[in-house]
């Protein structure tokens, strides 16, 4: 009897180490994707901002803005309906004090616009929209 309960035990802790190494495999790579998901919806949420905006201005907003302050800006003249869900945070896309790794420019003439999205913390571009070059994320 005990050397049963032993071989079960040993078993049940085999098995858990090999579910531990599984989820260490697979469970990073599964959460950058759902981030990734996250971060495109909201560019493509904002893009869209954009072009409702340029259509009403006839240029796009001539600032160096980061992502809060421009959703801020498109909410304020209604070319969007609600603020996106700030990726990182999962909460709307407003408060200053959330993460916030969107930057949008447009060149001196508000004729064109880049939307860059950088890895957190970091000055690397992970993803880059704009109206000349990488008009869309694929």
């Amino acid at each position: 009897m005990k050397r049963k309960m032993k071989t079960l035990v040993i078993r049940l802790c085999g098995l858990l180490l090999v579910g531990a190494i599984g989820a260490l495999l697979f469970v990073p790579p599964l959460l950058q994707k759902r981030s990734e998901r996250r971060v495109r919806a909201m560019l493509l949420v904002v893009q869209e901002g954009l072009q409702r905006y340029h259509v009403a201005e006839e240029l796009y907003p001539r600032k160096l803005l980061k992502g809060h302050e421009l959703v801020g800006l498109l909410l304020a003249d209604g070319h969007l309906k609600e603020a996106p869900a700030n990726p990182w945070t999962g909460r709307a896309y407003t408060d200053p004090e959330d993460a916030d790794w969107l930057r949008y420019r447009s060149d001196s003439a508000g004729e064109t616009y880049e939307l860059t999205v950088l890895y957190p913390g970091t000055e690397e571009v992970e993803f880059r929209l704009d109206t000349t070059k990488h008009q869309s994320l694929e």
